[in-house]
């Protein structure tokens, strides 16, 4: 038999592992170098050797010109950053980066600006020479949407030897940029079909649908279409009367995005997901010619905390876009509290895209059961997502299910929409 007991030497080799890690840790350049000039100091003390004193006096030198480096580095300065306006998660930009000195020196050298853009999570920029003249060009990855603002950023220096680091916090030129979530090309993701009126116009019917639509009539009110007037009934009652229609079949579709954070988990991976595929769909469906809106949470007052009524068009897709690169889940209201509350906008033929997070399957509203076509939902595995990081799972693609789809940690969205 094989003894697969680790053997000393390899034992001895993984306990040195930790030691290092320790000795990383608590060792610093400006320590061992303190530590070296004492223990000259000492030497030439006890000793009286004047050589040993001429290295104290060079270490002494040294340290006294790499603290007052980065000082002389890191004076008031302001920064220039020139950012694309709009840019998407998964692409690469370029950044223009620029120091303008607010006194002397003019030029400044070996800078580090420590993770500045918050869409770039992480990625620092070393600028070796700066200052008047003088501009940086970074590329850089996207990968968190938002709208931001740069108003400041982290300046540190080691100049010139690199022994002692110093760091401040200087002013920017107020930049901004909007960060969109991805966006997969879609190739075929059918939805269930729905009753052909691409306009989505419910004020009025079609002059073929006839009287038969016409569910009531009431009093007018301010705000109401002259045109639906029912002059017959106006007559009869000595005031204006308007006609209303039953709800008639569209192609609307709806996107109700889950903004409460207690399914989210601290690092609202799945919410991010979510996001993602909404900003897909809605893409897909608007670029198809019908109508999409967006929505989500309620507000204090018992409103959507999200809300864009459904519409085609260019201009339309920008503002989902861009609420979707702006939206963060906050309030507490319950899921099947705002679908339930979603009931005065539904219309019949409209396709409803819904979201789960919850631990426990949340139930479709009343509203919805009765209606054609069945809502589409996006089940997300949130145990997966408090989970193992995903790169140690091979990317899979979304499990299938009756009335949707089901989407974990490793699931490849791009396979969701081929």
């Amino acid at each position: 038999m094989f003894d697969l007991r680790p053997q000393p030497k390899a034992r001895e080799a993984g306990a040195a592992v930790p030691a290092l890690a320790v000795l990383d840790r608590y060792l610093s350049m400006p320590l061992v170098f303190g530590a070296l000039g004492v223990a000259t100091f000492a030497i030439a003390w006890n000793r009286g050797i004047a050589l040993i004193y001429v290295l104290f006096a060079i270490l002494v030198g040294v340290a006294l010109v790499s603290v007052l480096g980065p000082r002389w580095m890191l004076r008031a300065a302001t920064l220039r950053f020139t950012l694309a306006p709009e840019v998407s998660v998964g692409d690469t930009t370029t950044v223009g980066i620029a120091v303008e000195p607010r006194g002397r020196p003019a030029k400044r050298y070996f800078l580090k600006l420590d993770s500045p853009f918050p869409f770039a999570p992480k990625q620092a920029v070393f600028l070796s020479v700066s200052g008047r003249g003088q501009a940086r060009a970074q590329r850089l990855r996207c990968s968190r949407r938002g709208v931001f603002e740069l108003r400041e950023a982290s300046v540190s220096s080691a100049y010139p030897i690199g022994i002692f680091t110093l760091t401040r916090t200087w002013k920017a030129q107020p930049a901004h940029i909007t960060v969109f979530p991805r966006v997969y090309p879609v190739t075929r993701f059918p939805l269930p079909p729905s009753s052909a009126r691409y306009s989505g116009e419910l004020e009025r019917p079609t002059p073929s649908v006839g009287q038969e639509l016409i569910r009531e009539v009431r009093e007018y009110r301010s705000g109401d279409n002259p045109r639906h007037i029912h002059w017959r009934s106006s007559a009869r009652h000595d005031r204006l009367m308007v006609k209303q229609f039953d709800a008639i079949a569209t192609s609307e579709t709806w996107i109700v995005l889950d903004l409460d954070p207690r399914g989210h988990g601290e690092e609202n991976l799945s919410f991010e997901r979510a996001v993602e595929i909404a900003a897909t769909l809605a893409s897909h469906l608007i670029g198809q010619g019908r109508r999409c809106g967006l929505t989500g949470g309620l507000a204090e007052d018992g409103s959507p905390r999200l809300f864009l009524a459904p519409d085609a068009g260019p201009s339309h897709l920008q503002a989902v876009l861009y609420a979707l690169a702006k939206v963060q889940p906050e309030g507490s209201a319950d899921y099947a509290a705002v679908l339930s509350a979603l009931a005065s906008h539904h219309r019949r033929g409209q396709q409803w895209i819904l979201f789960d997070h919850g631990s426990r399957r949340t139930p479709p509203p009343s509203f919805l059961l009765r209606g054609d076509p069945a809502p589409l939902w996006f089940r997300f595995d949130t145990a997966s997502f408090a989970g193992e990081d995903p790169d140690a799972r091979a990317p899979e693609p979304p499990a299938r299910l009756a009335d949707g789809f089901v989407i974990a940690r490793n699931t490849d969205l791009s396979l969701l929409f081929r």
